[in-house]
């Protein structure tokens, strides 16, 4: 379980890696009541903006460094990054096990409100990518669709709840996760649909954490690991498919 000091820890080597600091904001509750102060950490591209941002929803787990790794190459691509930690200010060291513990679209919220009022962000691209359970959270915001949300980013989701999607969304979902053919059968329904548009990034002979280095004893107990090669690929492919897909207009 991650603890106060591994946070703690791990703020300091993000902030070591380059412009990077903790920014607090209002969490955003769906029924207009006032929200908690949350923060996570904040990262900015080199370069003038203003930027397109990302909104990144951890796993139940919190802030690890695999979430942090992406944050740098997101950065590093021209993103400017929002990591939130859902878990600090309310004093737990996890999220797993605790659904009704705390909303956390209340901080997705938060976070859109609070990039949208910083002069270097573009208000017209500010995406939500999450991670297994916060990509479930990034698949119900793209259902709600809140003002200043341009699209979703999820890495394998479990697709329990299915939302009609109403933002572009881009589906990283290798074949051998435990929620692959759930997914699938989400996107062919939602791509029929025709709303909006729906990408698939399909690496094959993995499963969920094929992107986590840091997963020694795989992702959150499940089955599978790191990857190198379908982690790479797929680096390139995201990115490739946020400036293209989710940054275009539906047909």
């Amino acid at each position: 379980m991650r603890k106060p000091v591994v946070l703690a820890l791990l703020g300091t080597l993000w902030l070591m890696t380059g412009a990077a600091s903790w920014m607090q904001f209002q969490s955003v509750p769906a029924d207009g009541s006032e929200g908690m102060t949350v923060t996570g950490l904040y990262r900015m591209p080199e370069g003038q903006g203003p930027f397109p941002a990302v909104i990144m929803v951890p796993d139940c787990d919190g802030i690890s460094p695999h979430e942090r790794q992406w944050g740098v190459r997101l950065a590093e691509a021209g993103y400017a990054v929002h990591l939130l930690d859902s878990l600090f200010t309310r004093n737990q060291e996890t999220g797993c096990g605790h659904a009704d513990a705390f909303d956390q679209r209340d901080d997705v919220r938060g976070s859109i409100a609070k990039l949208l009022t910083l002069p270097e962000v573009d208000p017209e691209r500010i995406y939500v990518m999450g991670w297994q359970d916060g990509a479930d959270v990034a698949l119900a915001m793209a259902g709600e669709a809140p003002d200043g949300m341009a699209g979703a980013v999820v890495f394998y989701p479990s697709c329990a709840a299915q939302p009609a999607l109403l933002r572009p969304t881009l589906f990283v979902a290798p074949d051998q996760y435990d929620g692959a053919a759930l997914c699938d059968a989400y996107m062919r329904r939602e791509h029929g649909a025709g709303q909006v548009r729906i990408q698939r990034i399909a690496p094959y002979g993995v499963g969920a954490g094929f992107d986590c280095e840091s997963c020694i004893d795989g992702y959150l107990g499940g089955a599978g690991g790191y990857n190198q090669a379908a982690a790479e690929l797929v680096e390139g492919a995201l990115l490739d498919e946020m400036a293209r897909l989710i940054r275009e207009p539906a047909e």
